[in-house]
């Protein structure tokens, strides 16, 4: 069955190509490509590459789902500090060093850091070096733990997760934390 077809046009057109006419042949075409290309766009778009995540998406936490799905089950709180704390940043390069995801998590290796706060190698945060952040007095911040990420036996997560809005805001105080020790990710 022809949809949104004037079916009486396409017939006429049809006979007409029967008895050799070219641009009745023409109009088919672009009657029927027309007609095609709009069934084919009114009908809903679906993206076949999807994100696979580690973890069932539901979340709880006050932050948009990009963030939430960061952490474990979507679980997050939202918390207002009461007086100035101090929280660790890993990073490898001048790119990933003032990021808005810490933790309250010393680690000594980087592989440590890795696994625990679940750094695919493939976002490129190699974990080599340690900031220490102290937020002030009325920060606001959202805390949980750090879910994994694909493949979860190699990022399984775990680890203390706090997340802040802005980490260019002039009141944090940044520093050079302790030499992490370096060692090489095995990956089943």
């Amino acid at each position: 069955m022809l949809i949104g077809f004037n079916q009486t046009l396409v017939v006429a057109l049809y006979k007409q190509i029967g008895m050799g006419s070219k641009s009745a042949a023409i109009s088919l075409s672009l009657v029927l490509f027309g007609s095609l290309s709009a069934v084919a766009l009114s009908l809903p778009f679906q993206n076949s590459a999807q994100k696979v995540l580690a973890q069932e998406v539901s979340p709880s936490c006050p932050l948009p789902v990009a963030i939430a799905i960061t952490f474990l089950d979507s679980k997050c709180k939202k918390v207002k500090l009461l007086m100035p704390q101090t929280f660790f940043r890993y990073y490898s390069s001048e790119t990933n060093r003032k990021g808005r995801y810490l933790t309250t998590d010393q680690y000594q290796t980087n592989v440590e850091v890795i696994r625990n706060l679940a750094l695919n190698q493939a976002w490129g945060n190699k974990a080599e070096k340690m900031l220490a952040v102290t937020l002030p007095a009325g920060t606001t911040v959202y805390q949980g733990i750090v879910a994994p990420q694909n493949p979860s036996s190699c990022y399984p997560g775990g680890g203390q997760q706090t997340f802040i809005e802005d980490s260019k805001d002039p009141n944090l105080s940044w520093a050079e934390g302790p030499t992490l020790t370096l060692q090489p990710l095995s990956c089943p």
